[in-house]
């Protein structure tokens, strides 16, 4: 399907390292002068749809993206509140948006978190006008890894535990072009006897992929909104492969390009 002279909005699922996938789709959008009427984003899509909805170059995201793909040198251990101290990523967030509001760009942007002691999915965005930096790390905050984020009076988490898409924000009938890095293609289709054999490790996150995707493909089958989906195949990529940069970027971008062309 051809985007051009259509308005659209672009809305980004969670997964961890598989969102870096959402940076290829918007490479192929930029490379095709295809901008967005809003951004949407949950956990690791928030990152990549807050970056993306900045009025910046093309070469100061590309710096971002190259800070935000070595992640893994930000973090230390803690056993205090949480199992990886989140002072590093804070700052290099802080270095990102500052002290900037959503009122203060351009672009419509809407970042879903989870507050924690309902479990309801919130969406962030003009209306509340937090800061951009505060409803950010809220939205990556996976619980037992990072601490909650406290807001004014509540506390929020990471958005996918509640909704790993951020369909509840859209409130335009403008077409939306939904990107699920944790969808069909993200977990390989093995044989009895190869599943029989997974590691525990392996078997966690097979089984929390199938339950994420199982839970997004419910609430797509429900949602009244007109849309595209992209589900990049990401089978081969733990959610821990920061280092794979541009390899899960390169993925994203071949989904968009074989579906959105």
């Amino acid at each position: 399907m051809t985007l051009e002279n259509k308005k659209f909005n672009l809305l980004l699922s969670g997964g961890a390292a598989l969102g870096y996938a959402h940076i290829g789709v918007c490479d192929f959008l930029q490379e095709r002068a295809l901008a967005p009427y809003s951004y949407h984003g949950v956990s690791m899509g928030a990152l990549v749809a807050s970056v993306e909805a900045l009025d910046i170059s093309l070469e100061e995201k590309k710096k971002i993206y190259k800070e935000i793909s070595s992640i893994f040198k930000w973090l230390s251990f803690s056993f205090s509140r949480s199992l990886i101290s989140f002072k590093k990523i804070e700052k290099i967030v802080d270095s990102i948006f500052k002290n900037s509001t959503f009122k203060d760009i351009s672009t419509p942007l809407y970042i879903g978190v989870t507050e924690y002691s309902s479990g309801e999915y919130i969406s962030f965005s003009k209306e509340n006008n937090v800061l951009i930096k505060e409803a950010l790390l809220a939205s990556i905050a996976v619980p037992a890894l990072f601490p909650p984020m406290k807001i004014n009076s509540s506390v929020f988490v990471d958005g996918y535990i509640s909704s790993n898409l951020p369909l509840y924000s859209v409130d335009n009938d403008y077409i939306n072009i939904v990107v699920n890095v944790t969808g069909k293609n993200s977990f390989y289709k093995y044989s009895s006897s190869k599943l029989l054999e997974l590691s525990l490790f392996k078997n966690l996150e097979r089984s929390i992929r199938i339950l994420i995707y199982n839970q997004t493909k419910l609430a797509l089958s429900q949602w009244k909104k007109a849309y595209i989906l992209l589900e990049p195949e990401l089978f081969a990529f733990k959610t821990t492969h920061f280092y794979k940069f541009s390899q899960i970027k390169a993925k994203g971008y071949k989904e968009a390009k074989k579906i959105l062309v």
